[in-house]
């Protein structure tokens, strides 16, 4: 066909191809497509994933917020009740204040086979009451839900689906928490952000894969979890970490020393000060198969130090190591001069490929910590380092850098590529 001939290509791709390109536009935009032809009336009411947020209905377009949340409810109702094929996959982020209409949309989508629901409730300082229908979903497979109350009903026996759980910001006791983890027998991926009402986790999941942590708990224990093998973890300041409900070991311990198939660690600033309560062991109790792990570390606070090195000395294998420097005196420790000799450093960075720095001071006890790296990974091949700012001159850090010995088995080979250290401000 010639350009400008006027012949309609696009509605006669095949449905799928349709579908497609349907479900990557905002949902009014899919609506309107029906006034292009008979051929287009009811395409997007074929499309099984439905999404409602900004871009599918700007806030900004409504003159108040009580004209937003009638115009919305009524657009969600039309599409939802005239929809022609089940809704597999639901999206709604909605400043929408009443909790029956909310409850409506959820009642219908129980009842046509959702998969994947995603509901952010954007209320101020007000959580939405999940109803119990939401529990009968026995096909949904991803649940992500943020600013919500949890209460699992009596009857609730667990979602044997479900692959991903993402709970922000929701209200839920410990007991559910925990029900509904142990009970989901397939859960391969776990976020929780901002938990409320869970003082204590203990998380038992043959089958979970990938787990994300940022919320505060007096106590975290990754009792049972043979199969994770990536975790972030980040344990608010104010976690009190000493409650000795599941036993009285370390809380380095019951977070990281049963993870044998751990490969890929995340420790975000402050985690290690609210895991390094009494007394900080040498090494975890199995060795993990951690090769990549990026940690925050305020090298003032001597406990943090040793916690941190208590994860070096139980990785073996190591690749790539990754570190934020804090500063916060108020965490100070002294070192005696034979701090960093005293260290068992064996086997700690044999394998050891790259290291990277952020926000590097150039304080002693820092310092001394390249030293020994360098002193203890034979085959280090790159270093980067980015100095903080105001932190002195870029030039004299990096002499004092430069003066420090590489393993001697590193000397000695010559296929080893040496340091680069680049610095900047």
């Amino acid at each position: 066909m010639s350009p400008g001939s006027g012949v309609d290509r696009i509605s006669f791709l095949p449905i799928n191809v349709i579908e497609t390109i349907l479900m990557g536009i905002p949902l009014r935009d899919a609506v309107r497509t029906s006034i292009l032809s008979h051929m287009w009336r009811h395409r997007w009411k074929n499309i099984p994933q439905i999404v409602f947020d900004e871009k599918s209905f700007p806030l900004s377009e409504c003159r108040t917020g009580s004209d937003f949340e009638k115009k919305m409810v009524k657009s969600i109702d039309q599409v939802l009740f005239h929809h022609h094929v089940q809704i597999h996959k639901f999206t709604l982020v909605t400043y929408v204040k009443s909790p029956s209409d909310i409850d409506r949309w959820i009642l219908f989508l129980s009842r046509n086979g959702i998969k994947e629901l995603t509901l952010a409730i954007w209320w101020n300082y007000v959580f939405y009451k999940l109803p119990s229908c939401l529990f009968s979903c026995k096909e949904i497979t991803r649940l992500k839900l943020r600013n919500c109350i949890i209460s699992l009903p009596e009857w609730f026996t667990g979602f044997s689906n479900l692959t991903v759980l993402n709970l922000q910001y929701v209200d839920i006791t410990e007991e559910n928490l925990q029900l509904f983890i142990s009970s989901s027998s397939h859960l391969e991926e776990l976020v929780l952000e901002g938990i409320y009402g869970c003082p204590q986790l203990r998380i038992c999941s043959q089958t979970l894969v990938r787990f994300s942590v940022d919320a505060c708990f007096d106590e975290l224990y990754l009792e049972s979890v043979p199969i994770l093998t990536t975790a972030s973890i980040s344990l608010w300041e104010d976690s009190c970490m000493e409650a000795p409900i599941y036993g009285a070991e370390c809380n380095l311990i019951k977070v990281l020393g049963r993870i044998p198939s751990l490969v890929r660690l995340e420790l975000i600033y402050p985690t290690l000060e609210t895991l390094v309560r009494g007394d900080v062991p040498v090494r975890l109790p199995m060795t993990t198969q951690l090769k990549h792990i990026a940690i925050g570390i305020n090298f003032e606070a001597m406990k943090q130090i040793l916690s941190a090195l208590c994860v070096f000395r139980s990785s073996p294998f190591l690749k790539v190591l990754n570190i934020k420097v804090f500063s916060d005196k108020d965490y100070a420790g002294e070192y005696g001069q034979d701090f960093w000799k005293e260290q068992d450093w064996n086997c700690s960075f044999d394998c050891l490929q790259a290291m990277e720095v952020m926000e590097f001071t150039g304080i002693e006890s820092e310092l001394k910590f390249i030293e020994c790296v360098l002193a203890n990974a034979p085959i280090l091949e790159r270093v980067k380092i980015y100095l903080k700012r105001n932190q002195g001159t870029a030039v004299g850090v990096l002499s004092e850098l430069l003066r420090f010995r590489r393993s001697a088995r590193a000397e000695e080979s010559p296929d080893v590529v040496r340091c680069l250290f680049q610095l900047s401000d």
